[in-house]
């Protein structure tokens, strides 16, 4: 074995495999996949092999229906088949918010490609004629389903990776891995060490193992999961075609043809299982768990209604074994938090469907700096250290006992919560406050005076009405909002403003107490970033971010930093921030300040350091609701204490609770792009018409990209919407052809405009013929100019 190698991979599963392929598809071919065992020995051997196109992300649809255009082709590319059994899929609706998940989920497959179409009952016993269909309102097919050999799969991406020139060096165990003061990595293993530039954890179910040599924990459990195999049956012996994989969620479970036989997967409820808690023993390879079928009966007799030649068939074998599951059902897969050249791919619950895609996209990712999708949805800075242990237990038997169940606009499942809140938290949600849940944080989306729950739903639900009233209030009054969940860094020392410069598109400010929005870009121009800088010294910034943003703009913050010259500190746990916005916020705060005259003093865009009752505050005068406005930056141990002051204060001023549904109502009718819808790692800062942040004075990051002309052009439209407001995903069509799609949308209580962002073709900035598929409706869309509120900032400025 050699010892030096470009990349090197730590797992031979499906993420593993699929990466050495695509990554020698790339070009990059200087690469050592090292698997401790035989390639797939882990999970991936076991696993049921399912391919749905199926999913309610446009980023992870595109993951999953790559595999079931690669699988079919890989005996033709590599000269061995992956068993590609093309089946198509049919999952089951019993209730409306599931037909409108279908019409939702139906736009996304227009964009991305795969046939489908929602059918009736009646038209269910054409596809599948064993099906009991009572209860049943429709079924999603999904054409291009199917299921492959997970074993026959990974081997023939292994021999085409191979006949690229990739090497694989199996039975021969990774035992720990090192940074060297070159900037390389050293991979320890049994059968020899490996220097390399980059470094894969594609562990699979030892990926935390893995990662804990490093330094880093994981937020990942192995969850029990079992399925049945039957003997074959007559009714099946004759049948001319393959019955399509059947998702129900009533018995929460996959059904579908094997041979001549059934094979039955149950997701459980309740009582579901982890196992392996200390870690999986480097010994367990190619083994299986004990069954326990008991615990499985409760849905298995659910499977016999719905399917009733399951309750005829004998059982031929159980097969139970670890899977792991992350608290969002999805998986790792890009830079590891705080290193360079050190990539996760691992976590999957469904690796042998999203496999082929993360091979792929991760490929695109570490050679060319960028991959044509968005990555949020996987980055593994999603998670930070609040998310592992007890957290990560409670979120992976949540997230396993919903896997059939949509999680819906709005919708943040209670378990392991709350693992991070500010000091008002218990007060808020006393007073009504219902939360979200942002990296860990608990922020309020809106505030419940009327003591009923939120019927979450892809339509306008029932927190409509306290919304508008909240938006009222800002708009009339005054309202505050508890937004500690800022990401927060202090950038100071004499390379400050140098390496702010470099590593931002916008200038820095030149004055003290000046404020700029700026943006991280990668080499190709494409937006990674975007934070809010206060100078506060010529050697000292204070820089914000949005809260899922903290561990990604740490790294971006660190890119390049000059040793010595540069002093980066992340204080997010250490101020609190509260949001204080509306025509009457200045009367309010000039009371309690403790300089009333240079608090009157502050002008939009400019901050100070300011004191309220001896706290010491940093007050930035400007904030996302359009209104006039501050954010007032103080320490955590104290947020209390001002909240107690603008309150009591506040009472004068008909003060108001506000919360995230208001603010991003709020938001779009100024027209404010958000990072992770509007502004992601796939556009340029010209593509999302934010042009004004562009420096003209220095080199940046991605610079010399900025000058390329734009693919595609974001557009705030007005939708004539019925009972719906776009949520983002939704495509936009002139006339047949899809021109375009959404990133957001809402309702703007003080417009009364439903408004949406789409990216559309250039030429069509301001096309008066687009509608948008809503829910399976073709809405009209009207592109604005301008912001439909307050145009002129004069409200701002007031």
């Amino acid at each position: 074995m050699r010892d030096h190698s470009r990349v090197v991979v730590i797992g031979g599963g499906m993420f593993g495999v699929s990466i050495l392929y695509h990554l020698a598809l790339e070009g990059w071919t200087d690469t050592l996949l090292i698997e401790k065992g035989e390639l797939t020995s882990g999970s991936t051997w076991h696993a049921a092999g399912q391919c749905p196109n199926f999913v309610g992300s446009l980023s992870m649809a595109h993951i999953h229906h790559y595999a079931t255009r690669l699988y079919p082709e890989l005996g033709e590319r590599t000269g061995q088949t992956a068993g590609w059994h093309g089946c198509g899929g049919l999952r089951l609706a019993y209730s409306e918010i599931e037909l409108d998940w279908f019409r939702h989920v139906a736009g996304i497959a227009r964009q991305v490609g795969y046939e489908h179409e929602i059918i009736p009952p009646d038209e269910i016993a054409r596809h599948h004629p064993f099906l009991n269909t009572d209860g049943v309102l429709a079924a999603f097919r999904t054409m291009n389903d199917g299921h492959v050999d997970p074993t026959s799969t990974a081997n023939a991406m292994a021999s085409g990776a191979r006949a690229l020139g990739a090497r694989i060096s199996r039975r021969n165990r990774v035992t720990g891995i090192e940074r060297l003061p070159s900037g390389e990595w050293l991979v320890r293993a049994e059968h020899g060490d490996v220097h390399c530039e980059h470094v894969i954890n594609a562990a699979g179910s030892y990926c935390d193992q893995v990662a804990a040599w490093v330094g880093l924990e994981l937020p990942m459990v192995n969850m029990v999961h079992q399925y049945l195999v039957t003997e074959p049956l007559k009714a099946l012996e004759n049948l001319d075609f393959e019955l399509p994989v059947v998702r129900d969620p009533r018995s929460d479970s996959y059904l579908r043809q094997e041979q001549k036989g059934l094979l039955i997967g149950p997701y459980e409820t309740e009582g579901a299982e982890t196992c392996f808690a200390d870690g999986v023993p480097w010994s367990f390879d190619q083994e299986l768990l004990e069954p326990d079928i008991d615990r499985l009966m409760p849905w298995l007799e659910r499977c016999g209604e719905r399917l009733p030649l399951f309750a005829e068939a004998g059982i031929r074998r159980v097969v139970a074994g670890p899977i792991t599951h992350l608290p969002d059902g999805g998986f790792l897969l890009g830079p590891a938090p705080g290193l360079v050249n050190h990539w996760l791919a691992c976590g999957s619950s469904i690796g042998i469907s999203q496999g082929a895609g993360a091979g792929r996209y991760l490929a695109q990712w570490m050679v060319h700096g960028d991959c044509e999708i968005d990555t949020a949805p996987f980055d593994p800075r999603r998670f930070g250290p609040w998310s592992c242990g007890d957290y990560a237990r409670a979120k992976g038997i949540e997230e396993y006992q919903h896997m059939y169940a949509p999680v819906l606009p709005g919708e943040h499942r209670p378990a392991g919560r709350p693992v991070r809140t500010s000091p008002l938290y218990r007060k808020l949600t006393e007073r009504g406050a219902h939360h979200t849940e942002i990296f860990g944080w608990e922020r309020p989306t809106w505030f419940d005076h009327d003591g009923y729950r939120e019927e979450w739903s892809f339509r306008r639900n029932n927190t409509f009405t306290a919304v508008a009233a909240e938006c009222r209030a800002v708009m009339e009054g005054v309202g505050v909002m508890d937004m500690s969940s800022f990401a927060k860094f202090m950038v100071q020392g004499e390379g400050a403003r140098a390496h702010l410069e470099h590593i931002l598109a916008n200038d820095m400010p030149e004055r003290d107490g000046g404020i700029a929005l700026a943006h991280f870009l990668s080499g190709n121009g494409r937006i990674l970033g975007e934070v809010t800088v206060t100078r506060l010294a010529a050697d000292r910034y204070y820089v914000l971010g949005g809260a899922g943003s903290e561990l990604r703009d740490l790294d971006n913050l660190h890119n390049g930093a000059p040793e010595g010259g540069v002093h980066i500190e992340n204080i997010t746990d250490g101020f609190g921030v509260l949001v204080v916005a509306g025509p009457r916020s200045r009367d309010l705060l000039q009371g309690l300040c403790d300089d009333p005259d240079s608090f009157l003093a502050l002008r939009w865009r400019r901050a100070a350091k300011l004191s309220f009752g001896s706290i010491a505050t940093i007050v930035l005068r400007i904030n996302y609701t359009g209104e006039s406005g501050y954010e007032l930056h103080a320490p955590m141990a104290e947020l209390a204490t001002l909240h107690a002051m603008i309150e009591q204060a506040g009472m004068t001023f008909g003060l108001t609770d506000f919360g995230a549904y208001a603010m991003n109502a709020m938001r779009l009718e100024k027209a404010y792009r958000g990072y992770g819808s509007e502004l992601t790692n796939e556009v340029t800062l010209r593509e999302a018409a934010m042009e004004r942040f562009i420096s003209s004075r220095k080199p940046f990051i991605g610079s010399e990209a900025t000058r390329e002309e734009p693919r595609f052009r974001l557009v705030l439209f007005e939708v004539d919407a019925g009972d719906a407001d776009c949520v983002g995903s939704e495509p936009v069509m002139q006339d047949a052809r899809i021109v375009g799609v959404t990133t957001s949308g809402g309702y703007g209580h003080r417009t009364g405009k439903s408004l949406a962002f789409a990216f559309v073709d250039p030429a069509l900035e301001t096309a008066g013929d687009l509608k948008v598929v809503l829910l399976g409706e073709h809405r009209r869309l009207t592109p604005l100019a301008a912001a439909p509120y307050d145009p002129g900032n004069e409200r701002l400025r007031a």
